[in-house]
């Protein structure tokens, strides 16, 4: 198919599993020659799997080391935005300068005072405040949730 995106030299490529295809139909036979198939960047592919790997091997080393949810969390939210995030045992290492110990609040990220340290902190209030504002939020659903089938009633 040609590229959803408008992009010239893509292509939407379709994959079905056919263990789930119990019948096929053809609707049209074509004639002509598809266009042959861009050529992969295997190194590339290569690349963003070793990452992925990586990532996932990091969320497993977090459970098994016993951190709590609100520190993996965290650990999320940073690595979205500083890829030089790590653990060590408990703690979340961060550009090799800022360390941020349980319970992972901006009082225990510590490391030498410069910008990585502030960048970090605001990051790490951020984090807390969105999950505060997610938490009010759900909270008032679930009040007016309560109050919409108590009326019903």
């Amino acid at each position: 198919c040609p590229s959803s995106s408008g992009k010239p030299n893509h292509a939407d490529i379709l994959l079905v599993n056919l263990q789930y295809v119990s019948e096929v139909e053809i609707i049209n036979d074509r004639t002509e020659t598809p266009p042959p198939l861009a050529s992969l960047n295997v190194s590339k592919l290569a690349n963003k799997a070793r990452t992925e790997k990586e990532e996932k091997l990091s969320q497993a080393y977090a459970i098994s080391a016993g951190v709590s949810l609100e520190g993996q969390q965290l650990f999320q939210t940073i690595h979205k935005t500083i890829k030089d995030c790590k653990w060590q045992e408990k703690n979340i290492v961060v550009m090799e300068e800022v360390v941020i110990a349980p319970p992972y609040q901006v009082e225990n990220c510590k490391g030498k005072e410069g910008s990585a340290l502030s960048h970090v902190r605001k990051i790490v209030e951020k984090h807390f405040r969105d999950v505060e504002s997610q938490k009010v939020m759900q909270r008032s659903q679930a009040q007016q949730t309560q109050k919409e089938s108590s009326l019903s009633s």
